[in-house]
């Protein structure tokens, strides 16, 4: 009897101390006896062993992203003067999903497919001034807001410095969006009520958009920014360009 309670014990110490067993139970034959040992612990996969090995991290993996930006007033590398917004109150959001693969301890490439609203909303009588649209002089116009909805495509280069998902990175990549919505909205006073006018002129508001993207970040976490080298505008019919650089907050889920 002694040598059979010592074999199941030896048998369940073997099935806690070697996590590659991949079933939950066993059965131990002595003579005629059949002892079945029911383990506890929990069924490891191959993956499960890779993931414990020294030197491991994971090569392909989607996050789902969220950022929110907004403008910052100068840096354009062309004389074109910048549309007056209201820069506290302009501002960038989108929403996508990023496909990685991690060939390396180090560096990740990226593809991204994503969704970008643009809202600036513009100051200093722009309408007025009859740019857009030939409105009366005095007109009492309160709300100025050029606005785009777009569908895009990203590239990115990732810099690890640690083979861990939650290591402190940087991103360096390029992106571009097509535009298909794209209005300028204007609120004014007609008499005593509100009213708006939506202004979506295929001429002056260009479709295509693309620049670059850089982001420093850490985990779920990153500091972003878009540089955008095309054109807003078609500046023969409105000469003037919205501001180039966003600056924001994004979150990987």
């Amino acid at each position: 009897m002694r040598k059979i309670m010592f074999f199941a014990a030896a048998a369940a110490g073997l099935l806690v101390i070697l996590p590659r067993v991949s079933y939950a139970q066993a059965d131990i034959e002595i003579g005629k006896t059949t002892i079945r040992l029911q383990s506890p612990v929990k069924v490891y996969d191959k993956s499960d062993d890779d993931r414990h090995r020294r030197g491991y991290w994971q090569r392909s993996y989607v996050d789902v992203f969220a950022g929110f930006s907004f403008p910052v007033e100068g840096c354009s590398y062309e004389d074109t003067p910048q549309m007056p917004v209201k820069y506290g109150n302009s501002f960038e959001i989108t929403v996508g999903a990023k496909q990685w693969y991690r060939p390396a301890r180090h560096y990740a490439f990226g593809i991204s497919v994503q969704y970008t609203h643009y809202d600036y909303r513009a100051r200093n009588g722009l309408a007025a001034s009859g740019v857009i649209a030939p409105y009366p002089v005095g007109m009492n116009i309160y709300r100025e807001i050029f606005k785009t909805d777009n569908i895009g495509l990203g590239i990115y280069n990732r810099f690890f410095f640690s083979r861990s998902y939650s290591s402190v990175f940087i991103d360096i990549g390029a992106y571009g969006d097509w535009a298909f919505s794209r209005q300028y909205k204007i609120r004014y006073y007609s008499g005593e009520s509100k009213e708006a006018d939506h202004y979506r002129d295929g001429g002056k508001f260009l479709p295509l958009q693309g620049g670059v993207y850089g982001a420093v970040g850490m985990g779920a976490f990153s500091l972003y920014c878009k540089y955008r080298f095309t054109h807003l505008f078609d500046h023969s019919e409105l000469p003037m360009e919205p501001p180039r650089l966003q600056i924001g907050l994004m979150i990987a889920i």
